[in-house]
Order: C-alpha cells, then sequence, then structure tokens
C-alpha cells in the first residue's frame, strides 16, 4: 500500500471529505491507518514531500497539530488511478475506481481515465517508437491452445498466434494458399498434395518442414488425444511425407471439401514433438506470446512472418470480468493516436443467434414439450428487440440472420397458458444459465417477467465463458441462455456446431444427437451452397418444433474508428484483425 492510498483512506472518512483543514495527533492518524506511530511519522513526512498536505506539528502529550488537506478526495483518487495505470496494474486500478465509497461522478470519472489507457498507444522513446495495442477482456483466456479452442474470442486471438495450410477467404468465399503455396488431388479425392513454402519459422526459429505437418495431423488423429473437433480429421487414412517441402493426405473416403476443414483454427500446424495437449505451443503467426497468467496477455510482433511483420509491436490483453468497458471501444476516434479526425463507422454484424437451450439430460419438468413450448410462446422475440434495443436489431428464428423470418410468427398469453397446463407444471424453479454479458443478462431477466406473468418461475445464474468446457457444471442446469458466433466460413462453422462436443450436443438426448448426426450426414453430401442451407435448416426445425431451442436475437454493433486507422478488416468473430492494423 503505498502512501497515496494511505491519504485516500483518510480523506475518505465522512468527516474529512470536504474538510481543508483538520486538528489531529500522530497517534490519531496512525489508529485510523492501522499502522504504528513510527510509520505514521514516515507516512506525514512523504504526505508532505509529495504535496498532499501541509503540517503545523505541535510537541507534548496530548497536544493536537494542524493538518491542511491540500488534495480533493478526487484529486487523490484520480492521481492513484493514473499510478497504477502507468505501473501496469490495470485491474487494481479498476478494482479501485468501482469501490462502493466513491461517488457516481467520480466512478465515472476514474472509469474513463481507464479507458483512455487502452487503445493504441504510440510511444517514443528516445529513437525506438512503439504502437502498443491495449485491449480489456471480461473473461479469461481460459484455451491458449488452437486445437481445443471452442469460445469466439479465443479464437479471434489464435488466429494471431498460429496458421494453417490454407485461409478461407470470405470475400472470394473460396480456400486459398497459406502455409501450402498449392495443391492438387486425384479424381475421386482422396489424395491431396500439398505443397509447402520454403522458409516459414515458427516462433522457436525453427523453420517449417513436411515433418511438422506430418507430427501435427498425427497428433490430432491419434486415439488417445480428446480433441473436441476430431471428426474434422477423422477421414484421414495416412499422411505421407514426399519430401522436406511436400506432403500428402490419403482419405479413406473421397471428399471433395477437405481444404475447408484444413482451414480451420483446429488445423494450425505447430512444430514436430510438440505436445498438443500443453499450453505454450508454437506457431508461425504474425504474433507470438511473451508472456500469459491469469491477468493477462502479452502478444508481440513476430519479425519473420512469412506474409510480413504486423505494424502493431505488442497487444496487450487484460482480463477485468468486473468492469463494462468494452473492448471494441478502444479502436474508437477518441483512443488511437494524437489526432482527432472524423472516422469511418463500421456495423459489426454478429454471425449467428442468441438462444435458449433446454437440458434434455436431465430430469424434470422442462422434459415435457408441453412446458418448453409454453415458454417459447411467451418469449416474443419481436418485442424483446422492442423493449430492450441496443445491439438487437432483429428477431431470430435461426443460427444463420440471412434465413431468418419472424413474419408470420405470433404468440399468444392464452395458447402459452393452455400449453403450461397440459404439462403438470408444479411451480417448480427452473434453473437457467446465463453467460455474464450484460446484453444476455438483460435477455434473460426479460424472459424471467415473461414466464412468470404465466407462473413459470426462473433462477438466473450467470456464469462465465470458461464454464462451458465443464460438462459436468453445464448439465447441473435445467437450461442455458447462450449464442453461437459464427466464423467467416459459414459451411464450416455450421458443419462444427453439429459436431463440436461442447456446443448444443452436450444438452441433447440420444435420439436428438441421432438425428443431429444423421442430418450432418445429409448435409455433407449436398452439392452446392443453397442446398447445404436447406438441409441444416431442416435440422434447426425439428430442434425448434419441440421447443428444445428457442431462438431470441440477432445483434450487431456499430463502431466509428479513426480516419487514421487503416487496415480495418473484421473477422468472422467481430474483432478487428490484429495484424492488418496500421496508423498513418
Amino acid at each position: 500500500m503505498d502512501v497515496l492510498e494511505y491519504y485516500i483512506d483518510l480523506k475518505c472518512l465522512p468527516e474529512y471529505q470536504q474538510a481543508h483543514e483538520i486538528r489531529i495527533s500522530k497517534q490519531e492518524i496512525a489508529d485510523i491507518l492501522f499502522c504504528t506511530s513510527r510509520n505514521a511519522h514516515y507516512i506525514l513526512q512523504k504526505w508532505t514531500q509529495e504535496g498532499y498536505i501541509s503540517w503545523d506539528g505541535q510537541r507534548g502529550r496530548g497536544k493536537k497539530s494542524t493538518l491542511t488537506f491540500l488534495k480533493s478526495l478526487d484529486e487523490a483518487a484520480y492521481l492513484h488511478v493514473k499510478h497504477l495505470i502507468q505501473r501496469e496494474k490495470v485491474k487494481e486500478a479498476v478494482s479501485f475506481a468501482t469501490a462502493s465509497h466513491f461517488s457516481a461522478e467520480l466512478k465515472e470519472v476514474l472509469l474513463n481515465t481507464i479507458q483512455k489507457a487502452f487503445g493504441i498507444q504510440h510511444i517514443e522513446h528516445q529513437e525506438e517508437v512503439k504502437d502498443v495495442l491495449h485491449i480489456p477482456l471480461q473473461h479469461s483466456l481460459y484455451h491458449m491452445n488452437p486445437f481445443f479452442v471452442t469460445i469466439a474470442v479465443e479464437a479471434h486471438i489464435l488466429n494471431e498466434i498460429f496458421d494453417p495450410l490454407v485461409r478461407y477467404n470470405v470475400d472470394r468465399k473460396t480456400v486459398e494458399p497459406h502455409l501450402a503455396q498449392g495443391w492438387e488431388v486425384n479424381e475421386d479425392y482422396t489424395l491431396w498434395t500439398f505443397y509447402i513454402r520454403k522458409g516459414i519459422r515458427f516462433h522457436d526459429g525453427s523453420n517449417l518442414t513436411s515433418k511438422d505437418v506430418q507430427w501435427t495431423f498425427q497428433s490430432i488423429i491419434n486415439e488417445e488425444i480428446n480433441i473436441p473437433n476430431k471428426w474434422l480429421f477423422e477421414g484421414i487414412q495416412n499422411i505421407i511425407v514426399q519430401d522436406k517441402y511436400t506432403i500428402s493426405f490419403q482419405l479413406k473416403d473421397g471428399n471433395r471439401v477437405f481444404p475447408y476443414f484444413l482451414s480451420a483454427i483446429f488445423a494450425s500446424i505447430v512444430p514436430e514433438k510438440s505436445d498438443i495437449k500443453g499450453s505454450s505451443l508454437k506457431g508461425t503467426g504474425p504474433f507470438k506470446i511473451e508472456d500469459v497468467n491469469d491477468e493477462k496477455m502479452i502478444l508481440k510482433a513476430f519479425d519473420y512472418h512469412f506474409q510480413g511483420r504486423p505494424f502493431l509491436d505488442k497487444v496487450h490483453m487484460w482480463k477485468l470480468p468486473e468492469s463494462k468497458l468494452d473492448p471494441l471501444n478502444f479502436f474508437t476516434d477518441e483512443n488511437v493516436g494524437k489526432t482527432k479526425k472524423s472516422g469511418s463507422t463500421y456495423t459489426i454484424h454478429d454471425n449467428g443467434s442468441n438462444y435458449i437451450i433446454f437440458n434434455m439430460k436431465k430430469a424434470g419438468v422442462h422434459q415435457n414439450s408441453f412446458f418448453r413450448q409454453a415458454v417459447s410462446e411467451m418469449i416474443d422475440s419481436w418485442q424483446m428487440v422492442q423493449d430492450l434495443g441496443g445491439s438487437r436489431v432483429a428477431p431470430s428464428t435461426g443460427f444463420i440472420p440471412d434465413r431468418s423470418d419472424y413474419s408470420n410468427i405470433r404468440h399468444s398469453t392464452q395458447k402459452a397458458k393452455q400449453l403450461l397446463h397440459q404439462s403438470e407444471y408444479k411451480g417448480e424453479i427452473i434453473h437457467l444459465a446465463v453467460l455474464r454479458f450484460d446484453d444476455f443478462l438483460e435477455d434473460a431477466h426479460w424472459m424471467e417477467q415473461k414466464v412468470n406473468e404465466i407462473g413459470i418461475k426462473i433462477k438466473v445464474h450467470p456464469i462465465e465463458l470458461s464454464d462451458i468446457y465443464n460438462a459436468d457444471f453445464m448439465l447441473a442446469f435445467d437450461a442455458v441462455y447462450t449464442g453461437e458466433s459464427f466464423e467467416d466460413n459459414i459451411e464450416l462453422a455450421i458443419l462444427i456446431l453439429l459436431r463440436n462436443e461442447y456446443g448444443i450436443r452436450i444438452f441433447l438426448d440420444s435420439s436428438q444427437l441421432n438425428e443431429l448426426d444423421s442430418g450432418f450426414e445429409s448435409i455433407i453430401k449436398q452439392p452446392d451452397y443453397e442446398s447445404f442451407l436447406q438441409e441444416f435448416q431442416a435440422v434447426e426445425e425439428k430442434l425448434k418444433e419441440t421447443g428444445t431451442i428457442i431462438f431470441t436475437v440477432h445483434a450487431s454493433e456499430q463502431n466509428t474508428f479513426q480516419s487514421n486507422l487503416q487496415g480495418i478488416q473484421m473477422s468472422g468473430y467481430g474483432w478487428p484483425v490484429f495484424h492488418k492494423l496500421w496508423i498513418k
């Protein structure tokens, strides 16, 4: 605890908050600050040296001295927050700024001060210039391993650290060369040969070769390693190193979209002999991990990336779960560069939907289809959009925004009551897990009030993003309110949704899983994109008609980026791609 904190503790006392001058003894100060008399003497000296007080001391037992406050509580709190930020103690700064004994006005000033410390900071030190991006995160980064990731924010960050053989081009809607500079396939799509670029380095300095690719995929398909999306590569029968920069995949059955599978973050290439279950994997991406702990992660530009070094020198990400600071605000005109100019507004569409899914593996009244349909009847998504507004731009009837059609849907309280009566609901409490985001919690409490109109009782349980990895924990709830945000490659994202063991599958019973798998087999056989989506919507309908899934809203946000921030390219996860950003 530094001396400024002691000063704030004293100034926070109700009798001293507005005082300019007080009569007090050193022993009284020691008692207030819970320290020794010697320490109180040292603190008074430091307060005087730093210009916080003036002290007119009086000698003699029982005599009181005169202490004059030279800084108000607001000034001292503001200065303390600035000191914490300078020492990169961001979490402590947020905790201090949100302390209950500060006024709402002071809290706002302090949080605004913290917010200005984020964004892209242009640092000039002697002859060295650094551009560092600071971002707050509302949740821990749980899986910084590309083979196990299922959370959108984590996937976005991992795409900056790791590279796959090929990448999906969202504009052309096709797969293009990346680590591989090209490939060829035989007539029945069972033998795929990839030609790897020369001179690509891993973050540890070693060169990428065919053996690294072989090791990566042999590890992925290893039966002893349980990777959530192993199914993507279960068709691989053999991996053949042809030479140092040529590798072939022999498939059990023909697969014309095999390169689409290889474009996933789960197909990132790591060095030979790596433990793909580990947390310190090396990639080839434009950024490498410099430091990571429970509170922050630092990415550093990789000078030798084969597509060129990023403009940003570092990216600092801080875990601040107790704050309401929006990460995307730190790319806006108030937080970038030295000059404030008019910016460009980007609308970021969440390529997915929010939804409730009932836990069909847990006993309870929610197993009754009449009950689930009664809940569905009461949740009028159009009314939710109108009542809550914000980022909720449209009611949802499915995962894909372009396919949602709410025009012919009607909701009836009377019908909901009839369905509830048929379910023989007895007033049981429905335990609903909800992601700890403001919008999700607002949605949940809105829905709680709506279903309570017909007598259904819901208890909302906020959960962390990382909790989805804990199956036993998640299966303790009757239902979960969450969202699905698809990556740029919609077809691949849909297939992952249907097969990912940490997604909707965890809550479905065996018969529903069989239907899901049957739908999956039908979907992958479709010859074109339109047929693919139609088959997927047929799977959606089966889950909707029984009320197992209740879709709510599609969301989007608008962010204005400053005009001197260039290279803005939004990923499918709704964030700017770090390695594309530069400042003019």
